[in-house]
């Protein structure tokens, strides 16, 4: 379970020191045969054909969430991409991480991990066209910086990205696609634990993220208005919240509660009311909205490791009352398991587009 005992409800002296591991961490155990597989494919399908897709799973069975569009994560120390059923690998340098969808699908940042650095890149859908933004390698080891956790601007014009660059926590960045522009974009007192998981409202007005600022140095799920703020704390977890992220229509934000040990998602609205646990296996990470909001994909380890399942999101609203005498209203659609053997990596999240 040490993945899913997650840094981010660790005390900040730990938190950057666990993130630099869990992305650097070869993944020695896992032979190149034991790559991906859609549920119900067949396994190791994924090094039959490098750079085909695995062929498709069995068809989703009735009652089951209908999941459509495409999904990337990172397994096997690669970028893959889910859609239909079947995956596909992107890269294959065993380095790429916190795959993350353009707006309009056309694009992928990620990062690329090196010893004691990362950097950021873009490139194409298709794995093609790899463009590097930032030049954070240094000779000197004193030298190098870190960037993590690209998110996208609504409009698509520029990321914002975590970097230490110019302190000791990790703050909020941004940097234009042609790698100019890079400047700080939020930051806190060095000390206070920084900011992480930074995730952008639909409108581009407002930022979902993780600060440490509260009592116990748990993190929390935190908003900051832009342009100017001010920071809001919503969640008020005991053992720490976080992977905060927005749904499409901006009036929700999924994450991940901590309780008793156990890690599971949860949705509140915006403005943090309403709370409401979406599962209750004690091990799921990296909530990720469908384009359409009706849906979330997440990481699970209820089978063992960290599979991607999807199930429909929660009703804005719960059911009302059933009078007596009625018919029972539908039940939701149970959760589907999308991938078996995917080796899926709980640090660098889902990221879902059309």
């Amino acid at each position: 379970m040490t993945w899913i005992t997650n840094a981010a409800a660790d005390p900040p002296a730990t938190r950057r020191r666990f993130l630099v591991g869990a992305l650097a961490a070869p993944l020695a155990a896992v032979g190149a045969a034991c790559g991906p597989r859609a549920a119900g494919g067949t396994a190791g399908a994924a090094t039959a054909d490098r750079e085909g897709a695995v062929p498709a799973a069995e068809a989703l069975t009735k009652g089951s969430p209908s999941v459509a569009g495409r999904l990337l994560y990172v397994g096997d120390a690669n970028i893959w991409w889910w859609e239909k059923g079947a995956v596909r690998r992107l890269t294959n340098d065993r380095v790429s991480r916190q795959p993350a969808w353009s707006p309009d699908g056309k694009r992928i940042a990620h990062v690329k991990i090196d010893v004691s650095s990362s950097e950021l890149w873009v490139m194409d859908a298709d794995g093609s066209n790899s463009r590097q933004l930032t030049q954070n390698y240094n000779q000197a080891l004193t030298r190098n910086n870190w960037a993590f956790r690209p998110a996208w601007w609504p409009d698509g014009s520029r990321l914002l990205y975590l970097s230490e660059e110019a302190s000791n926590d990790l703050m909020v960045w941004q940097i234009g696609l042609d790698g100019k522009n890079r400047r700080p974009f939020l930051t806190v007192p060095d000390g206070d634990g920084g900011l992480d998981m930074p995730s952008v409202s639909p409108g581009g007005r407002r930022l979902a993220l993780i600060s440490y600022r509260g009592p116990g140095l748990r993190s929390q799920v935190w908003t900051y208005d832009l342009p100017s703020g001010p920071l809001r704390q919503l969640t008020e977890a005991a053992e720490g919240a976080y992977d905060p992220v927005w749904s499409p229509d901006g009036t929700r934000i999924a994450y991940v509660e901590r309780n008793k040990g156990k890690h599971d998602l949860w949705v509140m609205g915006a403005d943090g009311a309403d709370p409401r646990p979406v599962t209750d296996t004690g091990a799921c990470r990296a909530p990720c909205w469908s384009p359409d909001g009706q849906h979330l994909a997440y990481l699970s380890m209820a089978g063992g490791g960290f599979e991607l399942w999807a199930m429909p999101a929660p009703a804005v609203a719960p059911l009302p009352a059933r009078a007596a005498g009625a018919a029972p209203a539908e039940q939701p659609a149970a959760p589907r398991q999308l991938t078996r053997d995917a080796l899926a990596d709980a640090v660098s999240g889902l990221s879902w587009n059309k």
